[in-house]
């Protein structure tokens, strides 16, 4: 399979507002790649591509005085095997002399750690702490073992926050891997 490459020089700047972009093989930037703010807090744009290299250019989802407020999926393509950028890795957004600008809705905590172990098959997780999560957005459990590739991804099923210093959060799909909680 063929992936195209784009190039953006210096002085030029890339405005996505595509809700879809087929795959992409690399973003080389050197002038700007901006994504298109949407008033529609439920859009949803996908951006797709094996690496993104921004040099002495300039990425910007959002800024800190206008928030990127809808929805926007990044997928870096690839696998362990695949080529490598010198220094920076595969799968990669490579930040050299430049500007990475992502600047979302805020959220309070944007981290918090478990309450108590989780089990592989659990759909359920205690936090320890408020937070002001919503059913339907992503988490990313972390890892706790020995194989740091056994973060999971789930989405917000419900949140009980009867005992807001303890939420439970329902997961849509069960857990594969043990996470340790340490309280």
């Amino acid at each position: 399979m063929y992936l195209e490459s784009i190039y953006v020089p210096e002085g030029l700047n890339l405005l996505i507002d595509v809700d879809k972009t087929p795959e992409l093989n690399l973003v080389m930037v050197e002038g700007s790649l901006i994504f298109a703010p949407e008033t529609d807090q439920n859009h949803e744009r996908y951006f797709d591509a094996n690496y993104i290299f921004l040099n002495k250019g300039m990425m910007e989802v959002g800024t800190e005085e206008h928030p990127y407020t809808s929805k926007l999926t990044i997928t870096m393509h690839g696998n362990i095997s695949s080529p490598y950028l010198p220094i920076f890795g595969n799968k990669c957004i490579a930040v050299k002399e430049s500007t990475l600008d992502m600047h979302g809705i805020k959220r309070e905590p944007t981290w918090t750690v478990m309450n108590e172990t989780s089990l592989p098959g659990a759909t359920q997780i205690k936090l320890s702490g408020p937070v002001d999560w919503v059913a339907g957005e992503e988490i990313a459990i972390a890892a706790t073992g020995f194989n740091g590739r056994e973060g999971e991804k789930r989405m917000i099923k419900a949140i009980d926050k009867t005992n807001p210093d303890i939420p439970v959060v329902t997961l849509d799909a069960a857990l594969d891997f043990k996470h340790f909680a340490m309280i």
